[in-house]
């Protein structure tokens, strides 16, 4: 059965896109949205700006919580 890898990256992207509009205006580039929040430089463009910092950070020690807990604990198969 061949995996279609294009098809669930493109939902991914259609469901953060549809859950972001009203956060970040769907910035879900952190470089292209700090540039635009430099650019423009008003208060209400870095409101929602420490999700594109925070949320990278969480989610990095939870995959490596995850890793640690979950994942090494589970045998690994041997060939023989």
């Amino acid at each position: 059965m061949q995996i279609l890898a294009p098809l669930p990256i493109g939902f991914a992207v259609f469901l953060v896109h549809l859950a972001t509009i009203p956060i970040t205006g769907t910035g879900i580039n952190p470089a292209r949205s700090l540039g635009a929040a430099i650019i423009y430089n008003k208060d209400h463009a870095w409101d929602d700006h420490w999700v594109f910092w925070v949320g990278p950070f969480i989610g990095a020690a939870l995959a490596a919580v995850y890793h640690q807990i979950i994942i090494r604990a589970i045998p690994f198969k041997t060939r023989d």
